[in-house]
């Protein structure tokens, strides 16, 4: 791993590149990686078998040490050579990944795990997306009230707060960013769970904003986390080392998320597989996190398909085996009038369990949908990895069974909860408790 200044360094003194000319680098490079090591999509295995993940890892390696990690502001490569990419993945591999947040009875632990182990991952979960102030409460309740839930993956962000509409970089996102800590804060408080980890922050994102807001009273270290990822694909500016470093000076626990797309610079699932876990590993260099989220998508938005899946399970499997890092993972469908809204969010949830997946970030869309989802990892922690595939399998018919009839989110937190009692409808509950029983028939283990 390399301290920040380095990364600064090499940042003012790397080879000048446009940026269109460094996409083109990568998309060739990819490419090449990709077939030099044999890596091919296979729709019929979505857990990644032991040597395509180590294929898998070795492209990486060499796709990051040859084209290095852009840097959007000096227009300069940082480069990295293939030593200490070697170098960063054995420091993880010689002390796996291990973290603790929140504190008192709200402590929890997360901690490298294979795809073998019996031990579930960690059910994290959040109010994510956008939110209204009449409903933000309430909605985070509804997750933090949940005992299965062990810490807040994220929260949902305001629009806008009365008039204010928070734009980054200005006293706006900060006077909102106040507001949502807030009312997160009395919410853990009004659930009896004050010291729980209150995961990313969602509004603020710029370097001034997160800084006024973390401190005493505030966010602090045992409840916070601060996004530092690379952009896909392989693209950082300042913010992202200058918050790395905030992270390292203050002792918090940074956000690494690498992620990349299907359809764009990455043709298809292997090529995804491997940026991930290139992103992945210039991250751990820079950063030094412990915990790492894989999200791959298409260009259309899709996220939960045959090659998302493969190409999540490709690299959290690379990592499983050759990095150790705990891996993360986001698993949710749409809020929707059908058994779809936790079908799709459950079909994810299986396979990152089968992949290695340490702690899952997002798990559905309200709590009771991620006590659910959090039911099958329980459950499927430690499954043979055949055994695996042919449920997973199973569930992905299941979940094209339904697509059809789902247009998007057609439904709002309020139309699925009571506001004032924070408890699900008892029509959403049967859409879920249908799912539930549609779920077992695949093969899930209740």
């Amino acid at each position: 791993m390399l301290p920040i200044i380095e990364m600064h360094e090499r940042a003012l003194s790397g080879p000048v590149m446009k940026s269109d000319e460094f996409d083109m680098e990568f998309a060739m490079k990819i490419r090449d990686v990709v077939k030099k090591n044999g890596i091919e999509y296979n729709e019929n295995e979505l857990v990644v078998d032991d040597a395509t993940a180590d294929a898998i890892f070795e492209a990486a390696v060499e796709l990051l040490s040859e084209i290095g990690i852009y840097h959007m502001d000096t227009e300069r490569v940082i480069k990295l050579s293939r030593a200490e990419v070697e170098q960063t993945a054995k420091e993880y591999r010689d002390n796996p990944g291990k973290h603790t947040f929140g504190k008192d009875n709200d402590e929890v632990t997360i901690e490298y795990r294979a795809g073998s182990d019996k031990r579930p991952p960690t059910l994290y979960s959040g109010s994510w997306g956008v939110a209204q102030e009449e409903w933000y409460k309430p909605y985070i309740k509804s997750f933090m009230q949940e005992e299965s839930i062990k810490a807040m993956g994220i929260t949902a962000g305001l629009a806008k707060l009365g008039n204010i509409k928070a734009k980054a970089g200005t006293p706006s996102e900060t006077i909102v960013g106040l507001w949502e800590n807030n009312s997160i804060k009395e919410a853990a408080e009004e659930v009896g769970r004050p010291g729980m980890h209150l995961g990313l922050l969602a509004t603020l994102s710029s370097p001034s904003g997160i800084m006024t807001i973390v401190g005493n009273g505030f966010r602090e270290k045992h409840n916070t986390q601060i996004g530092v990822h690379i952009i896909p694909e392989m693209k950082i500016s300042w913010s992202q080392l200058v918050l790395a470093q905030f992270c390292q000076v203050r002792g918090i626990q940074p956000w690494q998320s690498s992620m990349s797309m299907i359809g764009g610079l990455c043709r298809n699932a292997a090529d995804a597989a491997v940026g991930l876990t290139a992103n992945l590993l210039g991250q751990l260099t820079y950063a030094h996190g412990q915990l790492c989220s894989l999200f791959t998508n298409h260009m259309d938005g899709k996220s939960a398909t045959r090659p998302t899946h493969w190409a999540f399970s490709g690299a959290a499997r690379a990592s499983e085996r050759n990095i150790k890092v705990c891996i993360g993972g986001c698993a949710s469908g749409v809020l929707c009038k059908s058994p779809f809204t936790l079908i799709q969010a459950v079909n994810m949830a299986t396979l990152f369990t089968a992949s290695g997946m340490s702690f899952c970030w997002i798990a559905g869309n309200t709590g009771i949908e991620a006590r659910y989802a959090g039911e099958v990892m329980n459950a499927m922690a430690g499954m043979e990895r055949e055994q695996s595939i042919d449920v997973i399998n199973k569930m992905m018919d299941l979940q094209l069974k339904y697509a059809p009839e789902v247009k998007g989110n057609t439904c709002k937190f309020p139309e699925v909860y009571d506001l004032e009692t924070v408890q699900p409808h008892q029509w959403y509950v049967d859409h879920l408790e249908k799912a539930k029983e549609e779920l077992a028939g695949c093969g899930v283990p209740f």
